[in-house]
C-alpha cells in the first residue's frame, strides 16, 4: 500500500508536468499505469487496499490543481477503472500477468491493458471533464486515450519487470549486468538531454534527423535494450524516452522549440505508441528466443545427467548406490535451479522415511538439517496422498498451527513408487522463488522414476541375497519341476521334480551350468519336434518378444497316454532369464475327456428325447409317402391286368413310386444322422440347408399342432465351419421349445419365424428364432440357460443348457432377447466360415 500511494505520488506529479494548460487532460499519464502494476504484481483478494491506498494521495494533489471535489472523485473512479480492467484482463487471459516474455503475453498485455482498459474507461473520463470543466468532449477523449495509452504501453512492463529485479538485485545478479544496464540508462539520458538541449542542433547533419525524424538519436539506445535486456529493460528505455519527449513538447524545447505543442501532441503522442509498441514485440521475441534456446540447452543437460545416472544406478551393485547418488543428484539439482535436494527412502514397517541423500548449496545461505526438516514434512504430505506436492505461495502446503517456520519457502516433494509399493521420495526446493513450470515438474518425475526402478532393484537384490535358503527350499517343495535358466539358456537351479520328469527325455536332463537350449536345438536337428518348439518358445521369452510360451504334449509310453505341460515365463531380474515349469496335466485332460464324453452322451439322450416325442409327427411323415406307394402299384396293378395297359400311365406310376420312396428315406435318413451318437467333426456347412431340413423334419408336428412355420434365410450361403448333426439339435430344441410354449395359446395365431442373415459384423452370422406365445419371465433371460432349470411339468431343464455348451463349443453364443409382445425370441451368433463347402 505505501509503495502504491508513493508510486501514484510520483506518477501523477509527472503527468502534471506533462500537461498543456489549460487542457485538463495531460500528454502523458503514469498513475493509471502505476495502479494497473500494482493490481498485477499483488493477489486479487488485496486489490481493495491497494486501490484505497491512491486514494489520500489522488485527492491531495487534485485540490492542489484546483479541481472540484465532484471532479476529483469521479477522475479517481474511471483511474481505478482504468487499472481494473488492465489488471482483471491480465489475470484471467494471461497464464503469467507479470510476465511478458512470450507472444501470447504480450498479446494478451496489448489486449487488455493497452487497448481496453485506456479505451472503456475513457469515454466516463471525457463525459465527466466536459461536464465539469466544459472542455471539448472529442478532444479530451482523444487526449486522454493516447495518454494512458502510451502511459500502459511503458510503464506497466517497466514497472511489473524492475520490481522483481530489485528484490533479488544484490542477490545473484552478475556485476557486469548491473554496469552494462546502468551504462544503457545514463546513455539514453545523456542523448536525450542533448538533443533537447539543442547541443545536438549545432552539428546541421544530426539536427535535420532530429527536427525531421524525433527519436532517431534514441534508436541505437532502445535497440540496445531491447536485444540485451528483454521486455523489462525496455520497458524502462521507453518509459525514460517518453518522458522526456512529452516533457521537451510540454516546454518547447529541442525538436519542437519552433512548433506549437497542441499541433504537434497527437502526432509525437502516436509516434511514441508506435516505436514503443515496436521494440516491445521485438524485445518480446528475442527474450521468447533465448527462453527457448536456455530451456532446450538445460533439457539437453538434465537428459545427460540423467542418461548418465540411469546407466551408472544400472550398473551399479545394491550397495554402492549412494555413490552414484553422490555424483549425479548434486548435479541435477543444479539444473533444476533449486537450494536443496533431498531423497529419503522407506524402510519397511518404518513410520517415517529415511533420509538417503541430501544436496543443499553451499553458495546459499541455507541450513541443510533445517532444509532437510522442511522437506522431510513434503515427503510426508507426498506418501500419504502418493501423488506429488507443490509447496510455494500460490500452492497448498501442510501447515499446521504448530509447525516450525520455513526455510525453503517453494518445492516440490514427488513419491517413489513402485508396482503399488512406497520406495521414498524426492524432495527438492528453494530459499528464493521457484517457477514450478510444468517442465521442471515433469524433470522431476522422470529422476523420480530412475530413483524408484533403482531403489526397486535394490530392494530385489537385498532381498534376493536375504531369502536365497529360503527360496531354495521353496523350490524344492514344489509338485511341479522347475528349472531357472539365464538369458543365454545355461541351467542355474533345478529342483528333484524336474530331474524326474527329465528322465523320460535326454534333452530336458541337465545339471546347473549346462544349456538347456543348446540341448533342445541338438535334439530338434535329430527330429524331435517337441524339442524344436519349447527352444524357439523359450527364445522368444528370454528375448522379450514373448511374455509368457506354454507347451503341451502326449506320451504314450505306457498302457495309459499322459500328458504334461512345460510353461516358461520371464525371470524378473536385470540379468534377465526364463523359468520353466513341467507340470503332469494327465489327471486334468482325462476330467476334460469324461466331461465333454459326459456332455455328448447328454445331448444324444436329449436329440432321442427329443425326436420320442415326435413320434406322431415323424410317422404322419412316413405314412404319406408309403400310403401313396401302396396306391400307386395297386393302381398299376390292376391296369397291368387289363387286355391293353397303358405303358405311359404305368411309366408315370413307377416315377411316383421312385419319388415317394426318395422322400421316405430322406426322412429316415435324416433321423438316422440326428439319432447318430459320434464325436464332434467340424467341416464347413450351409447353416441355411441344415436349418430347412430341421423345419422339414417337424413340419407334420407342427400341422398336427396348428403351428405355421416360417423360413426368411439370406439368399448367400450361410457357411459356418461347425458339427452338422449338434447345430440341427440347437434348432431342434428351439423349435421344439417353442411348440410347447404355444400349447395352450388359443387366442392368438401360433407362429414360429426363422430369420437368418449377417450380422454388421461382417465375420458373423445371426439366427433369430421367434414364436407368438407368452414369452419369458421378467429377469429369467440368463438363468433359462442354467442345468435343472425349467418350466414345463414333466421336463428336466437340460435343453437350452445343452444348447449353450453346443455353441461355446463351436466358438458362438445365444441370449434371450426380451420383446414382452412378441414372445420369446432367441438370437443365435455363430463365427462365419469364408472357406469353401467340402
Amino acid at each position: 500500500m505505501l509503495a502504491t500511494g508513493a508510486g501514484y505520488y510520483l506518477g501523477s506529479v509527472v503527468g502534471f508536468q506533462l500537461r498543456v494548460p489549460p487542457a485538463t487532460t495531460s500528454i502523458m499519464w503514469p498513475p493509471n499505469a502505476v495502479l494497473a502494476s500494482a493490481l498485477v504484481l499483488t493477489a486479487p483478494r488485496r486489490w481493495p487496499f491497494v486501490l484505497l491506498a491512491a486514494l489520500p494521495v489522488h485527492v491531495f494533489l487534485q485540490i492542489q490543481v484546483g479541481f472540484p471535489l465532484p471532479l476529483i472523485i469521479g477522475l479517481f473512479i474511471t483511474n481505478c477503472l482504468e487499472a481494473l480492467i488492465a489488471g482483471g484482463g491480465l489475470y484471467l487471459l494471461s497464464d503469467a500477468p507479470s510476465r511478458y516474455d512470450t507472444v501470447r503475453r504480450l498479446v494478451v498485455f496489448l489486449l487488455a491493458a493497452v487497448i481496453a482498459a485506456p479505451l472503456l474507461s475513457t469515454f466516463a473520463d471525457a463525459a465527466l471533464v466536459t461536464l465539469l470543466r466544459g472542455e471539448s468532449y472529442w478532444q479530451v477523449w482523444k487526449t486522454r486515450l493516447f495518454s494512458n495509452v502510451l502511459a500502459e504501453l511503458t510503464v506497466v512492463p517497466a514497472v511489473v519487470g524492475s520490481v522483481p529485479i530489485v528484490l533479488r538485485l544484490w542477490r545473484g545478479t552478475p556485476r557486469s549486468r548491473l554496469i552494462e544496464g546502468a551504462i544503457l540508462g545514463l546513455g539514453l539520458c545523456t542523448i536525450g538531454w542533448l538533443d533537447f538541449s539543442n547541443w545536438l542542433g549545432r552539428i546541421p547533419s544530426l539536427r535535420a534527423v532530429s527536427h525531421q525524424t524525433p527519436l532517431a538519436v534514441q534508436l541505437p539506445f532502445l535497440l540496445w535494450a531491447a536485444m540485451r535486456f528483454g521486455p523489462t529493460g525496455t520497458g524502462l528505455s521507453l518509459l525514460l524516452t517518453a518522458v522526456l519527449s512529452a516533457w521537451a513538447l510540454v516546454h518547447g524545447v529541442g525538436p519542437f522549440a519552433s512548433i506549437a505543442p497542441t499541433i504537434t501532441t497527437t502526432a509525437v503522442t502516436l509516434s511514441l505508441i508506435v516505436v514503443a509498441t515496436t521494440f516491445l514485440c521485438l524485445a518480446t521475441l528475442l527474450e521468447e528466443r533465448r527462453q527457448t534456446q536456455q530451456a532446450l540447452r538445460l533439457r539437453l543437460q538434465f537428459e545427460g545427467l540423467l542418461s548418465r545416472l540411469s546407466s551408472t544406478l544400472v550398473q551399479q551393485p545394491s550397495n554402492q548406490m549412494a555413490k552414484a547418488f553422490e555424483a549425479w543428484l548434486g548435479r541435477i539439482a543444479v539444473v533444476f535451479g533449486v537450494d536443496s535436494l533431498t531423497l529419503f527412502v522407506s524402510p519397511p514397517y518404518a513410520a517415517a522415511p529415511n533420509t538417503l541423500y541430501n544436496w543443499t548449496d553451499s553458495l546459499k545461505d541455507v541450513r541443510a538439517d533445517e532444509a532437510i526438516a522442511d522437506q522431510r514434512r513434503w515427503a510426508l504430505r507426498s506418501l500419504e496422498l502418493r501423488e506429488t506436492v507443490l509447496v510455494g505461495e500460490d500452492h497448498h502446503e501442510d501447515t499446521e498451527a504448530d509447525s516450525p517456520p520455513s526455510t525453503l519457502t517453494a518445492g516440490a516433494a514427488v513419491p517413489l513408487l513402485g508396482e503399488g509399493q512406497i520406495l521414498g521420495a524426492l524432495t527438492f526446493g528453494s530459499a528464493g522463488e521457484l517457477a514450478m513450470t510444468g517442465d521442471v515438474l515433469a524433470n522431476a518425475r522422470l529422476v523420480g522414476e530412475v530413483l524408484a526402478g533403482a531403489l526397486r532393484r535394490r530392494l530385489s537384490e537385498d532381498a534376493l541375497r536375504e531369502s536365497e535358503v529360503m527360496k531354495s527350499a521353496i523350490l524344492q517343495s514344489l509338485s511341479s519341476g522347475v528349472a531357472v535358466i539365464d538369458r543365454k539358456g545355461h541351467i542355474l537351479q533345478v529342483n528333484d521334480r524336474w530331474k524326474t520328469f527329465a528322465r523320460t527325455s535326454d534333452w530336458m536332463n541337465g545339471h546347473p551350468g549346462g544349456n538347456l537350449l543348446e540341448k533342445c536345438r541338438v535334439a530338434f536337428a535329430d527330429g524331435d519336434q517337441l524339442a524344436g518348439d519349447l527352444a524357439g518358445g523359450v527364445s522368444a521369452v528370454l528375448d522379450g518378444n514373448r511374455k509368457w510360451f506354454t507347451i503341451e504334449h502326449r506320451t504314450d509310453a505306457g498302457l495309459d497316454a499322459e500328458w504334461s505341460s512345460i510353461t516358461a515365463v520371464p525371470l524378473n531380474r536385470p540379468e534377465g532369464g526364463a523359468v520353466l515349469t513341467r507340470a503332469d496335466i494327465t489327471e486334468l485332460r482325462r476330467a476334460e475327456m469324461e466331461a465333454q464324453r459326459s456332455r455328448q452322451e447328454l445331448a444324444h439322450v436329449s436329440r432321442v428325447s427329443t425326436v420320442g416325442e415326435m413320434t406322431a409327427s415323424l410317422a404322419h411323415q412316413l405314412n404319406q409317402p408309403l400310403t401313396a406307394i401302396m396306391a400307386n402299384a395297386q393302381a398299376g396293378g390292376r391296369m397291368l391286368a387289363g387286355p391293353n395297359p397303358d405303358v405311359a400311365e404305368i411309366r408315370e406310376i413307377l416315377d411316383d413310386i421312385v419319388k415317394d420312396d426318395r422322400r421316405a428315406s430322406d426322412v429316415i435318413q435324416r433321423l438316422r444322422g440326428l439319432l447318430r451318437k459320434s464325436e464332434m467333426d467340424l467341416a464347413p456347412l450351409n447353416l441355411a440347408a441344415a436349418i430347412r431340413e430341421v423345419v422339414e423334419l417337424v413340419a407334420s408336428e407342427a400341422i398336427i399342432r396348428e403351428i405355421a412355420i416360417s423360413i426368411d434365410l439370406a439368399d448367400d450361403p450361410m457357411v459356418v465351419r461347425g458339427d452338422r448333426v449338434q447345430l440341427q439339435q440347437v434348432i431342434l430344441n428351439l423349435l421344439h421349445n417353442a411348440m410347447d410354449a404355444m400349447l395352450d395359446q388359443h387366442e392368438r395365431a401360433r407362429t414360429i419365424a426363422i430369420e437368418g442373415h449377417p450380422a454388421p459384423e461382417p465375420s458373423v452370422l445371426v439366427v433369430r428364432v421367434r414364436d407368438s406365445g407368452p414369452g419369458l419371465r421378467v429377469g429369467s433371460e440368463e438363468v433359462i440357460f442354467e442345468p435343472f432349470y425349467t418350466t414345463k411339468s414333466n421336463g428336466m431343464g437340460m435343453g437350452l443348457s445343452i444348447v449353450r455348451s453346443i455353441l461355446e463349443a463351436h466358438d458362438g453364443s445365444i441370449r434371450a432377447v426380451p420383446e414382452p409382445a412378441c414372445g420369446a425370441v432367441f438370437e443365435l451368433r455363430l463365427p462365419r466360415h469364408f472357406g469353401r463347402i467340402s
